[in-house]
């Protein structure tokens, strides 16, 4: 649902301050509209989404619609108006053909379909742009409008128009999740018999990041799974989820509710009173088994006393062997809580290991020789690129490009930074409840003195897949280190869920000097207009639309 509202963030950034402006280079054309003239010789010109201020040097008519193109001068930017007719109204493409004649174009195919475009779109493009995208599309076989929509991207970013950026971009806005597709590879490197030691390396590199993804279950999130799964009718939506999470993660099989608490009432019975007394410190045996009696098991799961750290590891292994039949010594591959700060550095550790740095490290590998290359050596990228120097199979080789080609779009879309604002993103491949998904988290805000994003007035969302939830957006706004979550998805809001999970959420932001004043969940089954709304989120044929007074020049025609 949400996934052309993900790609279209991206590529926009959350927030249109840098779309409030045109940067114009000589050599430029493009298509505008003379929308008001005023006094002293100076009119209002319509490019795109923005309204410019213009010095005329030149007869023009309020309403029509002219080509210009961008000459050298000093200051001011100096527009020249085409020898072509004027044009009334919207745009209609009549003219395409005697600018691309005074371009020396006329003869390339399909150039008079990427200039109507860039023309109606508003953007300003080169001789060099129409060449090369148009060689581009018919490369890549992509004459349409996404092929379109993605040359649009690459001329506004600056970027080289070549079919390896052209595929780069089309993973990222094509949708194709990492997480998977490094499964899938994995897969077929386990598949393949007598690998050399180059696919080797990919393997074990591949295992190693994949192994890196798996995010462990939050402790006090475990707890309510296991209420909701005890307390839940069977048959219903949240039975079902929580049954199947808990077997995902070992704590069941195919036990029912009934049986499960029976072999949690027996295992309690027996433990000693000093392990009791661990789990739960404010109650004695007796209490215990006397809630227990009285079928109080979610109340009693409620006064659990979890402290943070190997103490706090240790009493929740206790308590899941009450669950489970399995002790200490035989816990192997139980999920165990995220340890403090340990999950930021996972996903640290994730970045560093796909190679979303490689070219740095690279130049920085070339600039002091006398270090070592250990970190090049262990990124995915670099082992993928060194893998496509040899003859492999069809179906790896193609996945190994569909890879490279994502994480290359990741890295060209990953940092926009125009002063005083930055606006970065990054996709990550996880693995939660046992599923695969991506995380992809984007974060804007003001630079601070050293040049790094102001931790006290910064906006970031998160756009996951859920297995539950399923596609969620998660808008995080802070201004003076106070922080309001809005969460829009098209399931019912799990307000037992929420209502549980945030005082400790309210805790922890409290603990890194954060305050938590809100959490709204938005429930979209349309939501274009909302989220786009409220996130910033926009339309890749959307512009921010900024009104300007005349008062100072913008251009000079």
């Amino acid at each position: 649902m949400f996934q052309a509202n993900v790609v279209q963030s991206l590529l926009k950034g959350l927030d249109p301050i840098h779309r409030k402006s045109v940067k114009l280079t000589p050599g430029q054309i493009f298509n505008g509209k003379i929308i008001k003239l005023y006094p002293g010789q100076l009119a209002s010109l319509r490019l795109g989404g923005l309204a410019l201020t213009a010095k005329l040097e030149a007869a023009l008519t309020v309403g029509d619609r002219y080509w210009f193109q961008v000459q050298r001068g000093e200051g001011l930017p100096v527009l020249k108006v085409f020898d072509a007719l004027p044009q009334t109204g919207k745009y209609s493409g009549n003219d395409s053909e005697n600018i691309l004649r005074q371009l020396g174009l006329s003869n390339l195919k399909h150039s008079d379909l990427l200039v109507n475009y860039l023309a109606r779109e508003g953007l300003p493009f080169t001789r060099g742009h129409v060449q090369a995208g148009v060689q581009t599309l018919q490369n890549v076989g992509m004459t349409n409008e996404q092929g379109l929509e993605i040359l649009k991207l690459l001329i506004e970013r600056n970027l080289p128009i070549t079919p390896l950026t052209f595929a780069a971009i089309h993973s990222v806005v094509s949708g194709q999740g990492l997480a998977n597709q490094l499964q899938d590879l994995s897969l077929l490197l386990q598949q393949h018999e007598g690998k050399p030691p180059y696919l080797q390396q990919v393997q074990q590199i591949l295992q190693g990041l994949l192994q890196m993804g798996d995010v462990k279950v939050d402790s006090h999130q475990l707890l309510e799974m296991i209420k909701q799964f005890l307390s839940a009718k069977s048959g219903t939506t949240q039975f079902s989820v929580s049954e199947t999470e808990l077997r995902n993660l070992g704590v069941i099989h195919k036990q029912s509710p009934q049986q499960l608490l029976a072999h949690f009432n027996a295992q309690v019975a027996k433990a000693p009173v000093d392990q009791l007394k661990q789990i739960w410190p404010t109650l004695i045996k007796e209490q215990v088994s006397s809630e227990l009696s009285k079928g109080q098991i979610s109340e009693l799961l409620s006064k659990v006393v979890l402290e943070k750290g190997e103490r706090g590891e240790r009493t929740l292994q206790q308590l899941m062997s009450f669950f489970t039949g399995k002790d200490e010594k035989n816990s192997e591959g139980f999920p165990l809580p995220q340890q403090e700060g340990s999950l930021a550095k996972q996903l640290t550790s994730i970045i560093n290991r796909i190679g979303y740095q490689h070219e740095r490290d690279v130049q920085q590998l070339f600039l002091h020789r006398h270090e070592s290359n250990e970190t090049l050596l262990l990124q995915l990228k670099a082992s993928l690129l060194k893998s496509q120097q040899f003859q492999l199979p069809l179906i790896i080789q193609e996945k190994i490009e569909s890879i490279l080609n994502l994480v290359t779009g990741q890295q060209i879309l990953s940092v926009n930074q125009e002063s005083p604002f930055v606006n970065q993103v990054v996709m990550l491949p996880l693995k939660l409840m046992g599923e695969n998904t991506d995380l992809t988290i984007q974060w804007e805000g003001k630079k601070d003195k050293d040049g790094k994003l102001n931790p006290d007035h910064c906006r970031v969302l998160f756009y996951l897949n859920l297995n539950r939830l399923k596609e969620t957006i998660i808008d995080v706004q802070i201004q003076r280190r106070i922080v309001s979550l809005h969460i829009y998805n098209e399931q019912e809001k799990p307000i037992q869920l929420i209502d549980a999970l945030q005082p400790y959420l309210r805790q922890a932001l409290k603990e890194l000097n954060y305050q938590l004043t809100s959490v709204k969940w938005t429930q979209a089954s349309q939501p274009t207009k909302s989220i786009q709304k409220q996130t910033g989120v926009h339309s890749l044929n959307t512009h921010y639309q900024t009104q300007r007074h005349y008062q100072g020049v913008d251009i000079r025609i």
